[in-house]
């Protein structure tokens, strides 16, 4: 594929000109006549490095700030009435990552040769499969500005909640390193040099003295298998992950099952669903591919296989909440605000209340764990230097108290 800059006539005779993506010369005019314009003049563009370079393989996902600005670009633009392909352009010329522009430049040409917009979308791994449906949902009813505002309202939903997370996991983070480095320089370093000094002079050695020696002596010959493990055991979650389905779903039941964490897992893991569905449904989206969309979404194996058997149970004619209720994973105020959703024939309202409801339990109960984590650790950081310190000076004042005799 080449870009080409082009002037054209329309069916009334006027002058227009633009830019069009087209494998040649020939298929440029193909393209232009299918939009009702006859070719005048065409001439390649010539491409700069980097360009070529990003172009010659597909751009990774946006960073969600970006698709974001895209979001609110786009409403605004399409509620006032802006054509598709101007929208585009702008939204192009405002957008500073160079890839993120190519792949907005992607989808004008396309849309410009007669594609639509959710089409032009799937084709490009910058867009979800979640952010290409709505938007073909939003094209379908004639509600595409409002799709872009409910795509924005989901973005920011999850940068929030990254962020409340971010926010809450900071400190912790660097205590949990600090006491982590701490234990390993006094078992390592520290320690070793009493056990060498008081092994000399004979002294009897106490309980606690004798514990930590030992601990000490341990950490010291087998530091490298715990060094080795903190890598590897991390490296083999991530791979088995990805290559077993069954492996993800164990590991995933397992970080259900936490003490403390386990229930945000699960907390986190619902709110995704309830959010997800909430938006897909309302967008006019199916409630069948909608389930079968909100699955990619969860970010949990299990979850996602328990999703596909619900959409399974509803596709063979059985209500939403009958199929909710034969699996545990989902929580009593969801299955009831589904109940309550079907019975009214209001379900968008219905999810989107029970995505309201974790959107304000969710980040409280991420602080809330985070607030038992941190003394926690400083605790815990207190009782293995008080007992290190205790084990140590038992023996000195022992070897002071027979001398002073």
């Amino acid at each position: 594929m080449q870009q080409f800059s082009y002037v054209g006539v329309d069916s009334i005779g006027r002058r227009v000109t633009g830019k069009m993506m087209a494998p040649d010369e020939a298929g440029l005019e193909v393209r232009l006549r299918t939009a009702g314009l006859w070719l005048v003049e065409a001439r390649a563009e010539k491409a700069a490095k980097g360009a070529l370079a990003g172009a010659s393989r597909p751009a990774r996902s946006g960073s969600r700030r970006e698709l974001i600005h895209f979001c609110v670009l786009m409403s605004f633009q399409l509620k006032v009435g802006i054509p598709m392909v101007t929208a585009l352009q702008v939204a192009a010329d405002d957008c500073e990552n160079p890839r993120f522009r190519l792949a907005i430049d992607q989808l004008r040409a396309e849309v410009e040769a007669g594609s639509q917009l959710h089409e032009a979308m799937s084709k490009h791994p910058v867009f979800s499969k979640q952010f290409s449906s709505l938007v073909r949902a939003g094209e379908k009813s004639g509600t595409l500005p409002e799709a872009f505002i409910e795509l924005r309202r989901y973005l920011e939903w999850q940068e929030q909640i990254l962020s409340d997370v971010r926010q809450a996991t900071i400190y912790p983070a660097i205590v949990l390193f600090v006491v982590c480095l701490f234990v390993m320089i006094l078992f390592t370093f520290v320690v070793p040099r009493f056990v060498t000094l008081l092994t000399q002079v004979n002294v009897p050695l106490p309980l606690p003295t004798r514990i930590i020696f030992g601990l000490s002596g341990f950490a010291k010959s087998t530091w490298w298998i715990w060094l080795t493990l903190v890598n590897v055991i991390p490296l083999t979650i991530i791979i088995g992950k990805r290559t077993s389905k069954a492996f993800a779903i164990a590991y995933n039941k397992l970080t259900f099952r936490l003490p403390l964490f386990g229930s945000l897992n699960h907390m986190l893991g619902i709110s995704r669903f309830a959010q997800n569905l909430a938006v897909l449904y309302r967008a006019g989206i199916g409630i069948v591919d909608a389930l079968k969309l909100t699955e990619d979404l969860v970010g949990s194996a299990w979850l996602a296989s328990v999703i596909r058997e619900l959409a399974g149970r509803v596709e063979t004619g059985e209500t939403v909440s009958e199929a909710m209720h034969r699996y545990p994973v989902f929580p009593g105020l969801l299955h009831r605000m589904v109940v309550m959703g079907e019975k009214t024939g209001n379900l968008d309202h219905a999810l989107e209340n029970v995505a309201q409801y974790y959107n304000l339990i969710v980040p409280r109960k991420i602080k809330q764990i985070f607030s038992v984590a941190e003394p926690a650790l400083i605790l815990f950081l207190v009782v293995v230097v008080g007992f290190v310190a205790l084990a140590i000076f038992m023996p000195i004042l022992g070897m002071l108290g027979a001398i002073n005799r």
